[in-house]
């Protein structure tokens, strides 16, 4: 009889969820992971021999899946409770952070994109431009200690080999403030303290003080990317802004709007774009203040960088290469920018495949 009860209770799940299946709304953009789901694919003879039919069915299955956020974070859950210290790519601390593995790194291309920024290094500053490269680590290398041992490859060594060109030792600095808010607990960026220690490293004695900036909390229920990837949360993650002044930006050559943060943002899952709207392709600030023109390229770390800028420049030209379509010399040429900035996340760094557009 008890056999029979719980063959019954298992068939009544698998009905409900089919049922769920076919007739909930399917979503075609997940919030919490930040993407655009698998859609249906288009049935064809060729795709189902060829093997292309059955993936893509799978994988639209999988992101379509009812609950689906809910099994992720569920399986976590387990995970962690068999006693693995990591779930979904991403470690879980006993103190509640959840970092982003980086295990392996792809060396040539990683020593490409470094050469690409040493010939863009010697190009620009042939031209009498200042230059400087900052690779900031990630916190699976910085906040090591919360992890315990570990598969990550050592961030020390991939640094090592950018020696001769970088500019600062974020490395050092953000080591020193290890029991400090650097790093978020449910997102793979830098907090904006963490950016704040690294404008110090690169700035040294030109630097200002912390309190020469105005404090603000945007939001305090941020839940980022290692969230999305590991379904799970101990606490979430407070949002900072650092003004100074009274800046000005224009994204894509569009229409100027005032600040640099979009507050837009704080009312969607990613939060973090609050910071210049995200990886626009061009965004230009005007900061209201004296100072040369700065071109900075740039990945996402950047983005809550560039607010302890704004007293140094007069003008901030922000390209990511990812998305720009125009020749980066033409614009350096046309807007007769002599100072140049290169930022990036190592582990995003080791991976980008498009470092090569600094050339063009």
């Amino acid at each position: 009889m008890k056999e029979r009860a719980c063959a019954f209770s298992f068939l009544a799940i698998l009905l409900f969820l089919s049922m769920c299946f076919v007739f909930l709304p399917k979503a075609s953009y997940s919030e919490t992971e930040n993407r655009y789901l698998a859609s249906l694919p288009e049935f064809s003879f060729e795709s189902l021999l060829n093997g292309d039919f059955t993936s893509d069915f799978e994988s639209w299955v999988s992101d379509t899946f009812p609950f689906r956020d809910t099994w992720i974070g569920l399986k976590s859950y387990i995970e962690l409770l068999e006693g693995r210290k990591d779930t979904g790519g991403v470690y879980v601390t006993k103190d509640g952070y959840l970092i982003e593995m980086f295990t392996e790194a792809d060396n040539e291309l990683y020593l490409k994109n470094l050469d690409y920024v040493r010939q863009f290094k010697e190009s620009f500053e042939k031209n009498g431009g200042s230059f400087d490269f900052m690779l900031v680590p990630t916190a699976a290398e910085v906040l090591k200690d919360k992890i315990g041992q570990s598969a990550d490859i050592s961030q020390k060594e991939l640094l090592s080999m950018a020696s001769d060109i970088l500019s600062c030792d974020c490395l050092s600095e953000l080591s020193a403030h290890t029991d400090e808010y650097i790093y978020y607990k449910t997102d793979h960026h830098w907090t904006s303290l963490g950016a704040y220690y690294g404008y110090k490293a690169l700035m040294g004695e030109n630097a200002l003080d912390i309190s020469g900036f105005e404090k603000e909390v945007l939001s305090e229920d941020f839940l980022g990317t290692t969230y999305s990837k590991a379904g799970i949360y101990f606490e979430k993650d407070r949002i900072d802004a650092y003004k100074y002044g009274s800046p000005s930006v224009s994204y894509n050559m569009q229409e100027e709007s005032q600040g640099i943060y979009d507050r837009s943002y704080l009312e969607k899952k990613d939060k973090y774009s609050v910071f210049l709207s995200g990886n626009q392709p061009l965004s230009v600030i005007k900061t209201g203040n004296e100072g040369g023109k700065l071109l900075l390229i740039k990945d996402s770390y950047a983005n809550c960088f560039v607010q302890f800028l704004m007293p140094h420049y007069s003008e901030i030209h922000v390209i990511d290469l990812r998305s720009f379509g125009s020749s980066l010399s033409a614009y350096i040429q046309k807007e007769n920018i002599e100072n140049a900035l290169v930022l990036y996340n190592l582990k995003g760094f080791s991976e980008e495949t498009s470092v090569f557009r600094l050339l063009y």
